[in-house]
């Protein structure tokens, strides 16, 4: 007796609420102290060296070029509505933050990134090689070009933009085949990634590389050997959430259910960081070193546990979808209105 394919991969979701953990606990800790102390410097290190590529290379698995007019237009409506309500939160909470119309605030700069990401998506799929190539050279120069920065996520777009146009072109073969791979290759990546972390961490590598948020001049580097560190990161990072992936379950359970609603833990755990941060900064000298790094564990699985309740989920998608509905009821009509006069002149023919 034959059984119906699984329509979406448990380790696809599982990797998704993990990786939403981390997303959140690398918040927390930059909000206790950054990477200004070598307390929260060491696990920042080792979460943004591989965390944000590994996501982007999930959402790339997921990318659907069908109805995308739509699915561009619940980005950009999330992205809109989320910009004007942290806007309204740093303006309650008396937070030093900037905002700019052409600069997505903080964390949102993913939701742009996407629809940039989904624009190509049908060019991937057309050309999916070329696109490879292309993204990484793309993502290798991409810090020569000095405008190309936080402006519109341009830089981030761009730098991760290999990893969604793997994931979008060859993601699901891939997440076939890492458990597959002999027991040596997935301990070799893991122990590759682990080295480059203790690496980097021992080189106090800038933030701002693993961010992928800035050109060369800033980082004040050469445009070649820029290239070269970038190139050398991507590597790294790209070897590190092989790694990542290999190891992480193909069973449903908490974090598969975590994946499936990280969307409004994304966008709903920072309302918390901004809000808690001027009571976070004062841990490390109030309680030490580890005790603080438990606090911020404790607070990361709290924010998650709260906002991956389904009604926040579902009350985003409702709102975003629906918003998008209105937005294109009009045109609907339109069309209807317009194929209903052709069919009748045909009619009359």
């Amino acid at each position: 007796m034959s059984t119906a394919p699984r329509a979406r991969s448990h380790r696809l979701d599982a990797a998704k609420g993990v990786l939403i953990v981390l997303v959140v606990l690398g918040h927390v800790l930059e909000a206790v102290a950054s990477w200004a102390i070598p307390t929260t410097r060491l696990p920042l290190t080792a979460i943004y060296l591989f965390h944000m590529p590994a996501f982007v290379f999930l959402a790339g698995v997921t990318a659907k070029a069908t109805h995308l007019l739509r699915r561009l237009g619940t980005f950009a409506v999330i992205l809109l509505a989320a910009q004007a309500l942290y806007l309204i939160a740093v303006q309650l909470l008396g937070a030093n933050r900037s905002f700019s119309l052409l600069v997505p605030f903080w964390i949102l700069w993913f939701l742009l990134a996407m629809i940039w990401w989904l624009l190509l998506l049908p060019l991937v799929q057309r050309f999916p090689k070329a696109s490879v190539a292309v993204s990484v050279l793309l993502a290798a120069v991409a810090g020569t070009v000095e405008w190309v920065d936080y402006t519109l996520s341009l830089s981030r777009t761009l730098v991760f933009l290999p990893f969604f146009v793997v994931g979008a072109a060859y993601g699901k073969r891939i997440l076939a085949a890492v458990p597959r791979l002999p027991t040596s290759a997935k301990l070799g990546a893991v122990a590759l990634g682990v080295a480059a972390w203790l690496l980097l961490y021992e080189l106090q590598i800038k933030q701002a590389w693993l961010y992928g948020s800035k050109p060369f001049y800033r980082l004040d580097i050469d445009d070649p050997e820029g290239i070269v560190v970038r190139a050398g990161l991507l590597c790294i990072a790209a070897v590190a959430a092989l790694g990542f992936l290999s190891l992480v379950p193909d069973r449903p359970g908490v974090l598969a259910a975590l994946g499936r609603r990280s969307l409004a833990v994304f966008l709903l755990h920072g309302f918390v960081v901004l809000g808690l941060q001027p009571y976070l900064r004062t841990l490390p000298e109030e309680i030490g070193s580890l005790p603080t790094l438990a606090v911020c564990l404790l607070l990361t699985l709290a924010i998650v546990a709260v906002f991956s309740i389904p009604l926040f989920d579902a009350a985003i998608r409702r709102f975003s979808q629906g918003t998008v509905e209105l937005l294109c009821r009009p045109f609907a009509r339109r069309q209807a209105l317009e194929t209903a006069a052709g069919d009748g002149g045909r009619a009359q023919l």
